[in-house]
């Protein structure tokens, strides 16, 4: 099943508590007993953790943040909409990767949780102003970020493919690297950094990013010639922005595969959670948790889940 047909389906009730209503743009609190796992229908999501390792408990008791969150009662999430990590259903409610993700964390911590949505370009700032205690939002660890916050362990490798349209003559990399190619990225992405480095010779600007997998309608509106997008979403993308129909290119040429292979995709980048600088105890909690993560290959279940959702 489709994440298109998943949107749509109001019984699909994902992970998270949907029964105690997680926070819409805007951030809504929850309220009532936490229910960390919800299965319904069809979809049956990988649980989040069961049993609480030693490890994962002993660093996440007390220290830094850690106190405040718990005093609070409550795990204040940043997300960035980014199926299938972050997305909201068509009554508001969270689904995705992030979202069980941000569920597992708060029970591990024995408090309820809220998720707030940002655009990507000021995620970075809710750490600082204290808006917000992590951000859970596909993040790439770059080295811009990392002056303004700390980053855990990383958890996933996203790499970015270039859109264009179908009927167009680009076919390779090189194609688009010149002069007369228009390229738009979204304001805050680190895509602009990656089309400096393959396409530098191409007219790059950016454009405000709310929430869209593609600035498909600035291909579609003959203003650009090429933009970059989530590899895992290709198959989203082609049906969501289908006036005009597009084509994937990768480091190997257009993209005839239903998904891009490793070696296809540009730059994957390392994908972490966002923690505020400085914050020693805040940080072990989170990297411990990551760990456990990795080691038990329950992130590894999550996103072949959530990634199977994308196929039409």
């Amino acid at each position: 099943m489709s994440l298109k047909q998943v949107k749509k389906r109001s019984a699909f009730i994902v992970i998270v508590g949907l029964s105690f209503g997680l926070g819409a743009c805007g951030g809504s609190d929850s309220s009532g007993s936490v229910e960390y796992n919800v299965k319904m229908g069809d979809f049956t999501p990988p649980s989040v953790v069961e049993d609480i390792s030693e490890t994962v408990a002993a660093a996440c008791k007390s220290g830094g943040l850690i106190d405040e969150i718990k005093e609070r009662g409550k795990l204040n999430w940043a997300i960035g909409i980014s199926p299938p990590f972050g997305f909201k259903l068509e009554d508001g409610t969270w689904a995705g990767v992030e979202a069980q993700s941000a569920a597992e964390l708060a029970k591990i911590l024995g408090v309820d949780f809220s998720i707030v949505d940002y655009s990507y370009d000021v995620l970075p700032a809710t750490l600082a102003a204290g808006t917000v205690d992590i951000i859970g939002a596909q993040l790439f660890a770059t080295d811009t970020r990392k002056e303004v916050i700390d980053f855990s362990t990383p958890y996933y490798q996203a790499g970015q493919l270039y859109f264009v349209r179908e009927d167009s003559a680009f076919q390779t990399i090189d194609d688009l690297n010149k002069p007369e190619v228009r390229f738009v990225f979204g304001t805050g992405t680190a895509q602009g950094d990656l089309a400096k480095k393959y396409t530098p010779k191409a007219t790059i600007s950016e454009a405000p990013l709310r929430g869209q997998l593609l600035m498909a309608d600035f291909i579609a509106a003959g203003q650009a010639d090429s933009s970059m997008g989530e590899a895992a979403a290709i198959q989203v993308i082609f049906t969501k922005y289908s006036e005009p129909k597009l084509a994937a290119i990768g480091k190997n040429g257009r993209i005839t595969g239903e998904r891009a292979t490793q070696e296809e995709m540009i730059d994957p980048f390392d994908v972490a959670f966002g923690v505020r600088k400085g914050d020693a105890a805040w940080k072990g909690c989170v990297d411990a948790w990551v760990e456990d993560l990795l080691t038990s290959k329950r992130i590894n279940a999550r996103l072949d889940y959530w990634l199977a959702q994308l196929e039409i």
